[in-house]
């Protein structure tokens, strides 16, 4: 092959680069009482696909409040019809007076659609807030870079 061709050969390879869209609905969320005196009951919700139309999956915070340094069990089921467009899962939190983070869940090694990890609370005795959970399902999307 001439040096020529194979130069435009290399030439043409594209780098892909991953980024990720959001394949839920933006409002999937649950509310964790942090520094109540007792263990509260888990909280859940459905999650719900961008529209806000199709049940995709549920998801569960075990307790759904206690005491600090309590420590939550943050469970997230995709349902097996969305199991293979679904290629990560984050939580969002938000904390008045603490800001935003975001975490991502791990998925279990023998069911795709399984997704968990485990989280404790912190802040100062006799602190009580109400922290929101937003359950985020993410789509991988493959960019072209030239």
């Amino acid at each position: 092959m001439p040096p020529l061709l194979l130069t435009f050969l290399f030439a043409c390879n594209k780098d892909e680069e991953i980024t990720y869209e959001l394949f839920n609905a933006e409002g999937d969320a649950v509310e964790v009482a942090v520094g109540s005196p007792e263990v509260l009951d888990p909280v859940e919700t459905v999650i719900l696909s961008s529209t806000g139309e199709v049940e995709i999956g549920w998801a569960e915070v075990d307790p759904g409040g206690g005491p600090l340094d309590t420590e939550y069990s943050v469970v997230v089921i995709v349902f097996d019809d969305y199991q293979d467009l679904v290629d990560r899962v984050s939580i969002r939190t938000r904390s008045p007076g603490r800001g935003v983070d975001e975490y991502d869940l791990r998925q279990d090694s023998a069911d795709e659609g399984y997704y968990k990890e485990r989280f404790e609370t912190n802040g100062v005795a006799g602190e009580f807030r109400t922290d929101t959970l937003t359950f985020r399902l993410w789509d991988a999307a493959a960019v072209e870079e030239e």
